[in-house]
């Protein structure tokens, strides 16, 4: 009688803890725009909300909490981006909780998070917004996707899951084709870099991957659909455009224990590669950066030299 007394009032417990988490980030009670309530607009409320079921979703003690607080904020998000207004809308507050990326030419915009479902399970989220309304929701695929990544082409409704922090753009033979630079972490020994090219086809579907990357692979040039660097779990990998020199410029990574077909054990070696744009495609250089061995009393130059 005594074990299911304690077994009662735990589980009493545990559902105050859940409802204590929610009533504590109710947007009711904190408000993050200046203006009196009276004063908000329709997305001003819903930022508001969203706001603050992002702290659920990421911060909670619980795996279950997390898990409950992500579905709300899915939920509450939806009414979000159906609103026409949400386009142009700032959302500045929100943005520093999720990404939130607009195309150069402000065809769409794309909203990305992630959430920590326990200790080794990640998912990503993500909603593609087109300025004429259409939503595009994406569904990460990433946890099955073993290997061929670089060569498989995804798309919304199979999607390789990736926080993304940056877009460009190109013209190929007068399309638009657009650059997704994006991390992914999900598997318990390494994670990812990439760069992916992403279009909406004729039917309105968005498309992951195109034939475009000219890229060297443990020395053999190849094409592929995607640009992907894989290397060990919490090495830190740079991999962004670079305006000076007109190139996409990433670390060089090689294994530690001398063992290519392991990329778990990639890290940096100290060298960066590029990528530099021929009009059609993107080719893959090694070596870009010439690194300077600085003597006794030289001052390092502020900024590395490109080739």
């Amino acid at each position: 009688m005594k074990k299911l007394l304690v077994l009662f009032f735990a589980i009493i417990a545990t559902s105050a803890l859940h409802a204590q988490e929610f009533e504590n980030l109710s947007p009711v009670r904190q408000q993050i725009h200046d203006k009196p309530i009276g004063q908000l607009s329709k997305i001003d409320i819903l930022e508001d909300t969203l706001v603050f079921l992002a702290d659920s979703m990421y911060f909670s003690a619980l795996d279950e909490s997390r898990i409950d607080g992500s579905y709300e904020f899915i939920r509450v998000f939806k009414t979000l981006v159906k609103n026409p207004a949400s386009f142009d809308a700032a959302l500045t507050k929100l943005n520093e909780k999720i990404k939130i990326l607009q195309a150069p030419d402000n065809s769409f915009k794309i909203y990305n998070w992630e959430i920590v479902r326990n200790e080794v399970d990640r998912r990503y989220y993500g909603i593609i917004q087109t300025k004429s309304g259409d939503i595009l929701p994406l569904i990460d695929v990433s946890e099955s996707v073993i290997r061929g990544a670089e060569d498989s082409v995804f798309s919304n409704s199979r999607w390789y899951g990736n926080l993304y922090y940056n877009i460009l753009m190109k013209s190929v033979e007068g399309k638009y084709i657009y650059f997704l630079f994006g991390w992914n972490g999900n598997s318990m020994n390494s994670e990812r870099k990439m760069v992916d090219a992403f279009t909406i086809d004729a039917r309105g579907q968005a498309v992951f991957g195109a034939p475009i990357f000219n890229v060297i692979d443990r020395g053999k040039r190849k094409k592929a659909n995607r640009l992907v660097v894989e290397y060990e779990k919490g090495a830190k990998v740079s991999m962004n455009y670079d305006n000076e020199t007109k190139q996409i410029i990433f670390d060089h990574c090689e294994s530690q224990i001398g063992d290519p077909a392991k990329r778990y054990t990639y890290i940096p070696d100290g060298t960066y590669d590029g990528l530099e744009w021929d009009g059609n495609q993107w080719i893959m250089n090694e070596n870009v950066v010439q690194i300077t061995i600085l003597k006794d009393g030289e001052a390092p130059l502020d900024k590395a030299i490109i080739k």
